[in-house]
């Protein structure tokens, strides 16, 4: 079943690359914006009227319900992601110093907050949205690692490619999201590939370290992608690596946890691995575009000629489609500047995916459920309780 939701996702964002691209294109960006609302307002629909899970009734009135609620952690983890994302945005988008207080204040905040975060879900809330007893048990925090890097560069490689196409291919908003339809399908591919692998060994920890290591591959190859000697072709197959790995390490992770907690945590486990997963998708387009503008904004005051330097490096900083309306030596200079922030950007993310197969390395294999190992341990078990007796 999560390989085929995960065909859905992969096709809707291979969609989305040059749909979006084609509507910024034509349009302009709000309409990327303004066209996912009735799509929003569709799904919303869809699930109310069919959506229906009965939920085993709990003898508790309203104000228990939501006594059980983790408000504080809930807050606390809420200002330690928007205050991070804050302090990285406004270093990226403004080229502040890191010294600024701008830049600093909220960026320490940040680490109040998760410190606070902490603190709430090990000695204060009674029903932690994150329990501490199980997040440090081997397997839970191995995944929860593992998809939390993983995410981080699955959408750093979502954010930064088409950039790449746009700034250094100078091909349109719409030819550069086609480049993500690879990725999509590959996506799609690896998901579904990955369930039935599981389903016919019932094993699945050398699959994710096998999935972890095709998308460190996928992040090399990006790595060493060179506007002038790397071929059309190469562009397109490289980027499949990447979708095809992370789509077969997400969807190994998320048994490997339901395998290895006991049924009461099962919906908390995967509710941590969910919170990872999302942190780490958030964190890979903030982080990747702090370090791509920096080493950008440096490399154009370097190499930027012209007496107007200042305004159009602020402008292609803001808009990369502009680049492809420079000429001669200005031009030269935004698409070395923009190629060698995306290689810094690229080989971050290799980094990166080289931390998520070292994170998944401690992951336990446990007997699948339904499978014959399952079986044959449960009778193990029943065999050693008669001889106990």
């Amino acid at each position: 079943m999560q390989g085929v939701v995960n065909i859905l996702y992969g096709a809707g964002a291979g969609l989305g690359g040059p749909l979006g691209g084609y509507i910024y294109d034509n349009f302009g960006w709000r309409s990327a914006f303004l066209v996912q609302l009735p799509l929003l307002v569709a799904s919303a629909i869809l699930i109310t009227i069919h959506v229906n899970i009965v939920l085993p009734r709990a003898p508790l009135t309203l104000s228990q319900k939501l006594k059980k609620i983790d408000w504080l952690g809930s807050l606390t983890l809420v200002l330690f992601v928007s205050s991070l994302l804050a302090g990285f945005s406004l270093k990226a988008t403004k080229d502040l110093a890191w010294a600024d207080s701008r830049v600093w204040g909220p960026l320490s905040f940040s680490g109040l907050a998760l410190s606070a975060f902490i603190f709430v879900e090990a000695k204060v809330s009674s029903v932690p949205v994150m329990p501490m007893r199980l997040l440090l048990s081997r397997t839970p925090l191995a995944v929860s690692l593992t998809n939390f890097f993983g995410s981080i560069v699955s959408f750093s490689i979502l954010y930064n490619v088409p950039l790449y196409f746009m700034a250094v291919r100078l091909q349109t908003a719409s030819g550069a999201g086609l480049h993500l339809v690879p990725s999509s399908i590959s996506l799609s591919l690896g998901s579904v590939g990955a369930g039935w692998i599981m389903r016919r060994t019932g094993k699945y920890w050398a699959l994710t370290i096998v999935g972890g290591a095709i998308s460190l591959l996928g992040s090399v190859l990006m790595a060493s992608w060179d506007r002038k000697r790397t071929s059309n072709g190469e562009f397109w197959f490289d980027i499949m690596f990447s979708g095809l790995g992370f789509a077969s390490t997400l969807t190994s992770t998320l048994i490997a946890i339901i395998a290895c907690v006991a049924r009461e945590d099962m919906a908390v486990a995967t509710g941590i691995t969910y919170l990872f997963r999302t942190t780490g998708q958030v964190l890979g387009v903030s982080l990747s575009g702090t370090i791509f503008q920096a080493v950008l904004v440096s490399k154009l005051r370097e190499t930027m000629p012209g007496p107007n330097s200042d305004k159009t490096i602020q402008a292609i900083r803001h808009d990369a489609g502009l680049v492809r309306l420079l000429e001669g030596a200005q031009r030269e200079a935004a698409i070395s500047s923009f190629a060698q922030a995306l290689k810094v950007v690229f080989i971050c993310q290799a980094s990166l995916a080289v931390l998520t197969v070292v994170c998944a390395l401690p992951i336990e294999e446990r007997p699948l459920p339904g499978s014959h190992e399952e079986h044959d341990e449960s009778h193990k078990r029943r065999e050693n309780c008669k001889d106990n007796a």
